[in-house]
């Protein structure tokens, strides 16, 4: 399992944990900070080789890095910094031996940059569409961070935009929002940029009407061993049981999560309770997890244009109908 990662420093640790973790016996809860200021600290730490390869991993297993992020220690940092940011991770100050001090980890941190100053001429544009027909794609959930370290939440409209207004100048963070993901709702990004979709007709020569409750995720495929249960898959990933089996199969009906257990992973061992856990000669042996996308450094003076396409599914759907 993937909880309870460390960070050292000196004789100080930090635990960083998933957002459902509990806080274990004798930790103190951090506020880890947003912007330059965390990232410059996440900087200093990753300069230790057992660091680096922590945030690398837990980076990896939350779904920060996409295909089309290069996997570079400054990526990670970067990538790191807005998990944290967004409260995907929390930050712990572990115990620390009855001989040693341990600040609290904001106060750490160098000297913050100045304030960025507010320029109320500014608008941020971001739209989704569909990569293949260019048709908008709504309803997708975003949570934007922008320079002054305020938080928007957002919701693409019928044309695939979200307009936000009289935002500060400098470079903002983008996080999906997955609740309520399921397979066959879900769209995954394909690449950035190309023609804003108002400005170039669809391949039958209209617009393409735009789809509605999409979710934007990173879909990790889960290899199942010995002794794992779905439970135990679901709290790797800080997510709920209910939420694994809604997002693989679109129920949290016992009954049916049992059937779909044997049907769709092959499992065929049982527990003393008669319930269906997994063995490494399932197969296909694989459940799908859903992860934020995360895009970070995104500059407010440009617009930006993300392209979907279908995540992994168990049946075929069209998204731009």
């Amino acid at each position: 399992m993937l909880l309870h990662q460390r960070l050292r420093e000196g004789q100080r640790e930090y635990l960083l944990l998933a957002l459902h973790d509990p806080l274990p016996e004798g930790c103190q809860a951090l506020e880890a900070g947003r912007g330059w200021t965390l990232e410059r600290r996440l900087r200093q730490l990753a300069q230790d080789e057992s660091n680096l390869r922590t945030l690398s991993t837990l980076v990896q297993v939350h779904g920060a890095l996409g295909r089309h992020a290069l996997r570079t220690s400054e990526d990670v940092v970067k990538q790191a910094a807005t998990l944290l940011s967004f409260g995907h991770l929390r930050l712990a100050l572990a115990p620390p031996p009855e001989r040693y001090g341990a600040p609290a980890f904001p106060e750490e941190v160098p000297k913050q940059e100045p304030p960025v100053t507010p320029q109320e001429d500014l608008t941020l544009r971001l739209q989704v569409v569909d990569d293949v027909s260019d048709g908008p794609i709504s309803g997708i959930k975003l949570r934007i961070l922008l320079a002054d370290d305020t938080e928007k939440e957002a919701t693409t409209d019928a044309d695939g935009n979200v307009t936000l207004e009289k935002v500060p100048k400098g470079t903002f963070n983008v996080l999906s929002v997955v609740d309520d993901a399921t397979l066959s709702n879900s769209v995954a990004l394909v690449r950035t940029g190309g023609p804003w979709s108002g400005q170039k007709p669809s391949k039958a020569g209209t617009k393409s009407k735009a789809t509605s409750q999409r979710v934007l995720v990173k879909v990790t495929e889960h290899r199942v061993i010995d002794g794992e249960s779905l439970d135990s898959v679901a709290e790797m990933y800080g997510l709920t049981e209910d939420a694994l089996a809604q997002f693989n199969w679109g129920t949290t009906d016992a009954d049916k999560v049992q059937q779909r257990l044997a049907v769709s992973v092959g499992c065929t061992l049982k527990d003393k309770a008669g319930k269906l856990v997994f063995s490494r000669d399932d197969d296909p042996g694989i459940l799908y997890v859903p992860r934020p996308v995360a895009m970070t450094g995104l500059a407010v003076e440009q617009s930006h244009i993300l392209r979907v396409g279908r995540a992994r599914k168990p049946q075929p759907f069209s998204f731009s109908v």
